[in-house]
């Protein structure tokens, strides 16, 4: 009995030691000695949870412009976001996605060189990059055949993390700054209700709330010696869960919670302050709930759950498109035009189960009514920063789409907001027959020779500067 007490004095305390750290991300690996015989290694996920402590960061890259490098940290200061002189930083920018769906990459890899793809989106005048991620990817290789190693040679045996590295770095050279967005928790195109509408995934003991938070923190600490990451976007168009059914909600109670509400207020702020921890000087990007779509008065409530103590890093974040709107919107409601689905659409609207009308059913004057209801009034009262960081459009003159974008595009010009293009990309969409209608490249994922119509629409209401001359 006596060494069986002594056994367990061993035994207990390797036990715990294995307990944290499996909590920490760790697990045994089955491996063959040099005799044959099985053994068990420790292996340690460094791009997972917890990973932040200790991690070395990247270095930002060489040929970066230093004078352009002296505008960085950025900063919130009432409506705008400033340099670090305190003159206004307009995020001019456009989404680049890829990397937050299944071939975990920037898409257009596999048909041009990723210095060619930064300097494309320098000539078209945009300064500023919204990046998709999953958190799937950053413990992922790159898929078979998302990238073309002739034209990117030096991306080659890089881990799907390392290539979002050299995307920074590529960008940084082109006087671009980036601010990164949790898009989904797995590599798979953003949709409606599904299993990355919240920000953790409900069924999964792996993507838990606190895993999320430790990603963030992780990646924070990777890119702090790299000053043109400027932002994060800590969760991109949150929205309810079917199953195991949980919904978001903006400062619940136990009520809701009973309900399977969740808090996305403290969630938002709890991963803020965390990743503050690690680099103080980032922007923090919190988006409004998307469904049902309300005004973000709540979001700045001061004392609130982000203000003030992140009153100099918080940015809010709107998405806009013609096909939703505001309230309980029907996506998509303009395609229900003829026959049942018509009287179906005028139906359930004439019930009160949905909004009356999207966006692109509005008249100019309706949309910036909306749009100042909404977040406008935010801007004119000097509270915060507000990116509009998605809208877009086919370039098809005579579409829906096309005529809501031209009211839209004018509005947004006239309240002089921050913006996000969706999206850069052309062509396929990752693992998927569909193409990508609102895509602003050429197919070689150059400026089109012939100009875009969108390109120029932004130009004209004074959100692009002029071309350059010669193009």
């Amino acid at each position: 009995s006596s060494s069986l007490c002594q056994l367990n004095r061993i035994q207990f305390p390797i036990a715990l030691a294995l307990h944290f750290l499996r909590k920490m991300g760790a697990s045994l690996c089955p491996a063959r000695n040099s005799n044959g015989k099985t053994v068990h290694l420790l292996h340690l996920k460094l791009d997972g949870s917890r990973a932040s402590a200790g991690l070395q960061p990247i270095d930002p890259g060489a040929g970066i412009d230093a004078a352009w490098l002296k505008r960085l940290p950025l900063r919130a200061c009432g409506r705008h976001i400033v340099d670090s002189s305190g003159s206004r930083f307009w995020l001019r920018a456009v989404n680049w996605y890829g990397a937050s769906d299944a071939y975990h990459v920037v898409g257009g890899l596999d048909q041009q060189s990723l210095d060619v793809i930064c300097e494309s989106i320098n000539q078209l005048g945009f300064n500023c990059v919204r990046l998709p991620f999953s958190n799937e990817m950053l413990r992922s290789e790159m898929a078979s055949g998302s990238i073309d190693f002739d034209k990117n040679p030096k991306l080659r045996g890089l881990s799907a993390l390392q290539v979002l590295d050299e995307v920074v770095m590529s960008l940084g050279r082109q006087s671009i700054v980036v601010i990164l967005n949790n898009h989904t928790t797995y590599g798979e195109w953003c949709g409606g209700p599904d299993r990355n509408g919240m920000w953790y995934h409900p069924g999964s003991a792996e993507y838990t709330e606190e895993r999320w938070i430790e990603d963030w923190a992780m990646l924070a600490a990777r890119y702090r010696k790299c000053p043109q990451v400027v932002g994060f976007d800590l969760r991109n168009e949150v929205r309810f869960c079917p199953w195991p059914f949980r919904w978001p909600t903006w400062q619940s109670g136990w009520f809701s919670w009973l309900f399977f509400g969740r808090d996305w207020a403290g969630a938002a702020a709890a991963c803020a302050d965390r990743v503050l921890q690690e680099n103080k000087q980032l922007l923090i990007v919190v988006e409004r709930i998307i469904w049902p779509m309300g005004e973000l008065q709540p979001y700045t409530r001061n004392p609130g759950p982000l203000l003030p103590h992140l009153a100099d890093r918080l940015v809010l974040a709107v998405h806009h498109y013609s096909w939703n709107g505001p309230g309980r919107y029907l996506a998509f409601g303009h395609t229900m035009s003829e026959g049942i689905s018509y009287f179906l659409r005028s139906f359930v609207r004439s019930l009160g189960i949905f909004s009356p009308e999207n966006y692109g059913d509005m008249t100019k004057g309706q949309l910036m009514g909306e749009m100042f209801r909404q977040w406008g009034f935010i801007l004119q009262s000097n509270t915060c920063p507000v990116w509009v960081s998605e809208f877009g459009s086919f370039e098809n003159p005579e579409h829906y789409d096309t005529k809501w974008f031209e009211r839209f595009v004018e509005c947004l010009g006239s309240l002089e907001a921050d913006f996000a293009y969706w999206p850069l990309n052309v062509g396929n969409k990752p693992a998927s027959g569909h193409g990508e209608p609102y895509g602003l490249l050429g197919a070689d994922w150059r400026p089109k020779p012939e100009g875009d119509r969108r390109i120029d629409l932004l130009r004209q209401h004074g959100l692009l500067p002029p071309p350059p001359s010669g193009r």
